[in-house]
């Protein structure tokens, strides 16, 4: 079964605020079975503007990351996080999609 993912770029505006989410939402993700593969809060971007953090979530498979996602203790969460950060979160499916 391929794994789903969690990519999440963004800012974080400020980080004594922001830990009440990290706090919070790591012990959540072990109980989903997830797996932190990067957390770089100094990312080397090249290109384009995603911000200086980048985070890599690893799930067993795409709907325990898709659920793991719209579970109302998570949503509750994202608010522990907005006020201190700005976000951008994709849930994707390991393998190569694109068909060209």
């Amino acid at each position: 079964m391929a794994k789903g993912y969690w990519l999440a770029t963004g800012s974080i505006k400020d980080s004594k605020g922001f830990m009440g989410y990290v706090i919070a939402a790591e012990p959540y993700l072990m109980k989903c079975g997830a797996k932190m593969l990067i957390r770089e809060p100094h990312t080397d971007v090249r290109e384009g503007n995603p911000g200086h953090l980048t985070v890599l979530i690893e799930f067993p498979s795409l709907k325990a990351a898709e659920m793991a996602y719209e579970a109302s203790e998570f949503q509750e969460m994202i608010a522990l996080r907005t006020p201190y950060s700005e976000c951008c979160l994709s849930i994707l499916e390991e393998g190569d999609k694109a068909r060209f």
